[in-house]
């Protein structure tokens, strides 16, 4: 299930219980550096840029953001953790995470979440300078 699949109030329970793992995985530099906007490199291929942003930051995301993922998965198909976790195997990973990176909902989303820890708060960027 993706992100913009889900509609209704449910909308807003999945967005409360996503925002904290979404901003711990945001908050991590080297996890959400393949999450990044970056232009392609000269003669490199999109599907090498990718392998190699993948390869870098996927066995940092998978190792120090477990639970965040799964608790970001099963809010989305709208189980409990422990239920998600327990019918966890490669195939449904691979395809729920395909699902999910392939969701601009969810990008647009987690991008926000990037943008926001990089900018400061709303409310340092927006104070006068004190004279």
């Amino acid at each position: 299930m993706r992100l913009s699949d889900i509609k209704g109030d449910r909308t807003l329970e999945v967005i409360a219980e996503i925002i904290d793992p979404i901003a711990n995985i945001a908050e991590d530099e080297a996890a959400s550096a393949m999450f990044k906007r970056e232009k392609l490199p000269e003669g490199m291929t999109a599907k090498k840029f990718l392998m190699k942003r993948v390869r870098k930051s996927l066995p940092v995301l998978l190792k120090c953001h477990k639970a965040d993922i799964i608790s970001i998965l099963s809010a989305i198909e709208g189980v409990s953790a422990e239920e998600y976790a327990g019918a966890l195997n490669l195939v449904k990973l691979v395809k729920d995470c395909a699902d999910l990176l392939t969701d601009e909902v969810f990008m647009e989303l987690f991008i926000s979440a990037q943008s926001e820890n990089n900018s400061g708060s709303a409310q340092e960027s927006i104070e006068a300078p004190k004279q």
